[in-house]
């Protein structure tokens, strides 16, 4: 399965948050390949392979096989569209969660 989530980290932020998820010390998968953009893990009968495009956001594109739902959890604790105004908006109001947002590229 592929996916795409837009965040607001930095692709050095968001690989970092994906080697804590993903490798020794989240599901435990072996890192196979790692670049200054991208990510593959293996382990468990299947890959997490990330890449990061750096922009005004950060677009993550994640292709799985056997981890779906490890990469459904990583991408909603990612997806953070926070203008200056819903940081403003959170002080002055107790958090609110809003469910991610994700597109499925290819099943």
């Amino acid at each position: 399965m592929r996916y795409e989530v837009i965040t607001e980290l930095t692709p050095r932020q968001a690989l970092e948050q994906a080697l804590s998820d993903f490798g020794s010390g989240g599901l435990g998968l072996q890192v196979v390949s790692q670049h200054n953009l991208g990510l593959v893990f293996q382990g468990g009968g299947g890959y997490i392979a990330i890449t990061a495009r750096p922009g005004t956001t950060t677009a993550l594109e994640l292709e799985t096989r056997e981890w779906d739902y490890a990469v459904q959890q990583f991408m909603a604790r990612v997806h953070r569209r926070q203008h200056w105004w819903q940081r403003w908006w959170r002080r002055k109001q107790p958090s609110t969660s809003r469910p991610a947002s994700f597109t499925i590229l290819h099943d």
